[in-house]
């Protein structure tokens, strides 16, 4: 399992993505320009600015930043970057138990594709660890220096953000689950959203969050445990990501 750190404002993040996942950017760039036809590309480029990416730069601009530092480092226009994020969507079978919470992602070839990435802001935000695909700026899940974990379990209706999105800005905003759910329950309400999160605390408390459009539902986090060796095990309590017999922990400041 590969791994790089993102440092700094999250322009400086992106160009550190960027130029570390360079070669599978552009493979997966290359890949998503092979696979639409010149008019139906510019047609969903036009689409998705006017949705998705337009409620990122309006309600989190610092993701919609990082963005542009992955498509300046990587040599790829944000255009198709931004048509990605809107395409690619990816659910997994989640649980938590004993304070701990672990998924399986689906589609299984996506398996393959996971990285690991350290986020460590220059200021404002909490550093935190993440499994992330090379092109995408936000994460499938994450643990951060506070002791607050997110999976993303299901992630639809494509006009809309992706949830990865908010699952990176509670990793980054919160250091508290009740006041981080807050958070992401106002900031659903304007940017939208559609899906569900997995969430939990050092103390072992732990919610399933849905989504509807934006609007924030919270139910009971038990789930089908049919998440059978795993992909990610996320420990809140010791601050530590693990994929197979890798362990990761945020970075130090």
């Amino acid at each position: 399992m590969s791994g790089f750190v993102a440092a700094g404002a999250p322009v400086e993040q992106g160009r550190a993505q960027g130029e570390a996942q360079r070669a599978e950017i552009r493979a997966e760039v290359a890949a998503l320009r092979r696979s639409l036809g010149l008019l139906a590309r510019r047609a969903l480029a036009r689409h998705v600015a006017a949705t998705s990416a337009r409620a990122l730069a309006t309600q989190l601009p610092w993701q919609r930043e990082r963005i542009e530092g992955i498509a300046r480092a990587a040599r790829v226009g944000e255009e198709l970057l931004l048509v990605g994020e809107a395409l690619t969507r990816v659910d997994a079978a989640g649980f938590a138990a004993n304070g701990v919470l672990a998924a399986r992602f689906e589609p299984p070839e996506v398996a393959a594709k996971l990285v690991v990435r350290h986020s460590a802001p220059d200021a404002g935000g909490f550093a935190s660890v993440e499994l992330v695909l090379a092109p995408l700026a936000g994460c499938l899940a994450g643990v951060n220096a506070e002791g607050l974990a997110v999976l993303v379990l299901r992630d639809g209706a494509r006009e809309e953000l992706s949830l990865r999105f908010l699952a990176q800005e509670l990793l980054f905003r919160a250091r508290d689950l009740a006041a981080g759910i807050d958070h992401l329950r106002r900031r659903a309400s304007y940017a939208g959203g559609t899906g569900e999160l997995l969430v939990a605390d050092a103390h072992g408390t732990a919610h399933r969050l849905r989504f509807a459009r934006g609007a924030l539902e919270l139910a009971e986090p038990a789930l089908p445990a049919h998440a059978h060796a795993p992909h990610v095990e996320l420990d809140p309590a010791g601050r530590r990501l693990r994929v197979g017999a890798g362990e990761w922990q945020p970075a130090a400041r």
